[in-house]
């Protein structure tokens, strides 16, 4: 799926709202009170059940334009910013800028990758 070409990217794939609800069916993802993503296409859908789900969100800023990392807090969108603030160019207006310095507890941090070489931890795509 789209972003192509797949070279130095993160591989987006089919079946990315069936990872995304399984995911949001675990324990782990439902008494996690800050979740830190990636602004990858296939993270799209877990931030909307991050922020939809009242969890406060962490992505790294987009091109590192304004600080260091971005927190949405769920209760400073409206419902009808919350699909906006998923996307990668709207997090930095939704969000507040942080830099490294700042104390923010992570409970829960997800990783994307559609296959990883367990000896190396090579992947497709960016693989950086």
């Amino acid at each position: 799926m789209n972003p192509l070409p797949v070279h130095h990217r993160i591989l987006n794939f089919v079946a990315v709202g069936v990872a995304a609800k399984n995911l949001g069916e675990l324990d782990k993802f439902w008494v996690a009170g800050c979740v830190k993503l990636n602004l990858i296409s296939p993270h799209k859908q877990v931030r909307f059940l991050t922020l939809s789900g009242g969890k406060k969100l962490l992505t790294p800023q987009h091109c590192l334009r304004t600080g260091f990392f971005s927190v949405l807090e769920p209760s400073s969108l409206s419902p009808n910013t919350v699909n906006e603030a998923c996307t990668s160019v709207r997090v930095a207006k939704h969000g507040k800028p942080i830099g490294l310095d700042e104390k923010i507890k992570v409970d829960l941090i997800v990783i994307g990758s559609i296959v990883v070489e367990p000896k190396t931890g090579a992947q497709p795509g960016k693989g950086e």
